[in-house]
């Protein structure tokens, strides 16, 4: 019978675990101290062993040793990934509370067979989370989504990919490729970038002189991904045709090319991404709702920054140590600029703070520090109307009223950072909201 060490100082937490593992014939030990944990590890070495961080008598990595038994952290603080990284010995994963059954054992399976050499390695143990494609932060956002690429890249099943603009879907498609086909081909397409004339040829590939310029055959997308990954990128603005099209592909796995008469037998598989609320566009009669169900097998959501806390500081050193090495630019950012960056929402999400940090990169080069940051980068954008943003008829006050709602709604209704971006004092602020209310916009 496998034996399984608990070192944790949650009564509720492991009272929990305690009978579930239990039934499935697990021999389960539990101490609520380091004390504890050492008696219990004198009288027998279990095979297993999860500890947690912070006991009452210190922290649980005392109880990590080169010879212990496979320790697994288990923590109800997200951010420990910089510390677990450091650490050698036993300790092949770590979970984050709370924890459900179905990933509790996964986590044990997974340990047993790394120590029975039926399963990966130390070192393969570590990469399982770290991921091939390295998708930085330690947030419990983050942690959840590598938990999700890990159970869902041991698939070959279709997978869409959901997030707003700016939150790196294309890396999450690569890290779940890389888990299974890391040696085979990732091949993408941007449905909203390919000309609609020239879409079927993309995807499906043609025969020489099946059109005008087609003047040697081509092999489409599913084609040159062989048994590896399509990836759509913006599915939702697939036209209908191609819509209709690629539902056959994945139902049949066949493709035939432009001007072909012949089918030919695929096998890659398709990983599709959208910033579109695709229910929306069925609504809309815009999206095949068969099409849809069809690729909608799997899902992982991509969480937006502004829900990623602790998050922030991490991407600015990865991005800085970047820039520095291409650019010769500062590695490190003053507190006060790092406040800024941590204050703001960033609706264009990691995109946005990319691309902010290698403008303060470039503003500070002869600095030895980044301390100034690019004029104005966490004011609201200007909202505009079709024609510009002004409309016949419309009153200065309409126009204020908007401007200062959208940029209120920009702050998440913090009122002392929509004064100060809109450049009035909070009374102000106060007084036309006032107003607002007591003068509704269509009086």
């Amino acid at each position: 019978m496998v034996t399984i060490l608990f070192v944790d100082d949650d009564p509720e937490f492991t009272a929990a675990v305690r009978p579930l593992l239990e039934r499935e014939g697990y021999a389960i030990h539990v101490a609520h101290s380091l004390t504890e944990a050492r008696t219990l590890l004198g009288q027998q070495t279990p095979q297993l062993m999860f500890i947690d961080l912070l006991l009452p008598d210190g922290s649980g990595l005392e109880l990590v040793s080169d010879h212990g038994p496979r320790t697994i952290i288990i923590t109800g603080h997200p951010s420990i990934d910089s510390a677990i990284r450091a650490i050698r010995g036993s300790v092949v994963d770590y979970l984050v509370k709370p924890v459900d059954s179905r990933q509790l054992r996964k986590t044990i399976r997974r340990a047993l067979d790394s120590e029975s050499g039926s399963g990966a390695s130390d070192e393969a143990a570590d990469s399982d989370h770290r991921l091939a494609v390295p998708l930085v932060g330690e947030s419990a956002p983050m942690m959840a989504l590598r938990s999700l690429i890990r159970d869902y890249g041991e698939t070959d099943v279709t997978l869409l990919i959901t997030g707003e603009s700016g939150t790196g879907k294309e890396l999450v498609a690569q890290a779940v490729h890389e888990i299974r086909g890391g040696d085979k081909p990732f091949i993408a397409l941007n449905c909203a970038v390919i000309p609609q004339e020239l879409l079927a040829s993309e995807l499906f590939g043609h025969e020489k002189g099946s059109f005008t310029g087609a003047a040697k055959r081509h092999r489409g997308l599913f084609e040159r991904a062989e048994d590896g990954t399509v990836f759509l990128d913006e599915i939702g603005e697939l036209p209908l045709a191609q819509q209709a099209a690629l539902l056959r592909v994945l139902e049949t796995q066949t493709v035939r090319r432009v001007g072909a008469e012949n089918e030919i037998t695929v096998s890659p598989r398709v990983v599709a991404a959208t910033n579109n609320n695709l229910y929306q566009q069925i609504r809309e009669g815009k999206f095949r709702e068969d099409l849809f169900y069809r690729i909608n097998v799997l899902t992982i959501h991509v969480p937006p920054l502004r829900e990623r806390e602790g998050d922030i500081e991490q991407l600015a050193t990865h991005f800085l140590a970047e820039y520095a090495a291409e650019h010769g630019t500062p590695e490190m950012i003053a507190p006060a600029a790092l406040a800024r960056l941590m204050a703001h929402q960033w609706p264009g999400n990691v995109r946005e703070l990319k691309h902010t940090l290698l403008r303060a990169a470039i503003l500070n080069r002869d600095k030895g520090c980044i301390d100034t940051l690019p004029e104005d980068f966490d004011r609201p954008p200007a909202w505009t109307t079709p024609d510009g943003g002004l409309a016949a008829g419309m009153s200065i006050r309409d126009m204020e009223r908007s401007l200062i709602e959208k940029t209120l709604e920009h702050y998440g209704g913090n009122r002392k950072k929509t004064a100060d971006a809109l450049g009035v004092s909070q009374k102000t602020l106060y007084n036309r909201l006032k107003d607002y209310e007591d003068q509704p916009a269509d009086e």
